[in-house]
C-alpha cells in the first residue's frame, strides 16, 4: 500500500466536508487546485483519474487527491454512489512510500523547556486503500452535521474530528502485516522503556522475546540506529538531565534515580554522551535560565 508522508506540525487545516449520492451518469468535473481532496465511497463506485493515473474507488475504499495535480472523472457512475469528501490544506507530501517502509519505531527528538519551536514530526495517510472495518463513517457524519451549523463554537471540534479521521487512517497503515524485525524492534522498545531504570541484562531480553540477543540487537539497530544498551543509556541520561535541571539532588542521588548507581560510571558515561560532567551540565543550564 502506498502512503503519503506529511510533515507536522502544523496539522492539516480543515476547509470543508460533504456527503452526497451521485446518480448514474454523474461524473466528477476536471480541476487542479492547491487543496487535498480525500474521497470516501460508502456504496457504489467512483472513477477518478489524477494526472495519468486512474483509480476505481469502489464501496469501502478511499483515495487522496493531492494538491497541484489534475483530477477528473474518467468514467460516469453506473449506479447510485454514496460519497463523502474532505478538503484540507497542507504543504506537499515529503514523499510517497510503501506502508512497509514506514519506520514506526524511529525515535524522534524530544522538545525541551529551552526550545522555541516544535520538533519535526510526521504523519502518514494511505493514498488509495480499502477502509472497511475502520470507524470512519460516524466521524464523517459528525463532521457533516457540525459543518452545517457553521457556528464559531464548531471550528475547533471540526479540526479535532479531522485529526481523529487522520488517526484512524494512519492506524490502517500500522496494522498492515509488517516485517518480523519491525515487530521485534517495537516489542524491544516497549520492554526497554518499562525496564530502563533496572540494570540492563541481555539474557533478560532473550527470555522476554525468545530470540538470541545477537539477532535482537541486529533488528533493533536496523530500525533505530543504536544498540539496545545505547537506547537504555539514552533513557537513563534523559532522566538524569531532567533531574539535574529541575532538582538540587546530589550527583550521586541523580545517578541512582536514573538507574546508574555507580557514581564514577555515571559521570564517565554522562561526560562521554553529553560532552560535559553532570555538575557542569547543571551549572550551564542554570546560567542559561538566569540570562533569560
Amino acid at each position: 500500500m502506498i502512503s503519503l508522508e506529511l510533515r507536522i506540525p502544523p496539522l492539516p487545516q480543515f476547509i470543508t466536508v460533504g456527503h452526497a449520492i451521485w446518480k448514474p451518469g454523474d461524473c466528477h468535473f476536471k480541476r487542479s487546485f492547491n487543496v487535498y481532496d480525500v474521497v470516501f465511497v460508502k456504496e457504489g463506485a467512483l472513477y477518478l483519474s489524477e494526472d495519468e493515473s486512474e483509480y476505481e474507488v469502489v464501496s469501502g475504499q478511499m483515495l487522496v487527491l493531492e494538491p497541484g495535480r489534475t483530477h477528473h472523472g474518467y468514467r460516469r457512475c453506473e449506479v447510485n454512489t454514496e460519497v463523502y469528501w474532505v478538503h484540507f490544506i497542507h504543504e506537499m507530501p515529503l514523499r510517497s512510500l510503501s506502508a512497509s517502509e514506514i519506520e514506526w519505531s524511529r525515535q524522534l527528538v524530544k522538545g525541551t523547556i529551552r526550545d522555541l519551536v516544535p520538533m519535526e514530526q510526521f504523519m502518514y495517510l494511505p493514498k488509495y486503500s480499502a477502509v472497511e472495518g475502520l470507524n470512519l463513517y460516524p466521524i464523517l457524519d459528525e463532521m457533516c452535521d457540525i459543518f452545517q451549523s457553521n457556528g464559531l463554537a464548531q471550528a475547533l471540534p471540526l479540526h479535532i474530528l479531522l485529526s481523529q479521521l487522520f488517526y484512524e487512517l494512519q492506524k490502517l497503515l500500522r496494522e498492515r502485516p509488517r516485517a518480523r524485525s519491525i515487530i521485534l524492534c517495537e516489542r524491544m522498545l516497549d520492554y526497554l522503556r518499562r525496564n530502563a531504570m533496572n540494570e540492563f541484562r541481555a539474557n533478560h531480553l532473550e527470555e522476554e522475546l525468545h530470540y538470541h540477543f545477537d539477532y535482537l540487537s541486529r533488528c533493533f539497530r536496523k530500525h533505530t540506529g543504536m544498540s539496545p544498551l545505547q537506547y537504555v543509556h539514552q533513557i537513563k541520561l534523559e532522566k538524569a538531565k531532567s533531574l539535574l535541571e529541575q532538582t538540587d539532588l546530589p550527583i550521586q542521588v541523580v545517578g541512582e534515580q536514573s538507574g546508574l548507581p555507580d557514581t564514577n560510571y555515571f559521570i564517565r558515561l554522562f561526560k562521554q554522551k553529553v560532552g560535559m560532567t553532570p555538575r557542569k551540565y547543571r551549572n550551564t543550564k542554570r546560567d542559561q535560565c538566569l540570562k533569560v
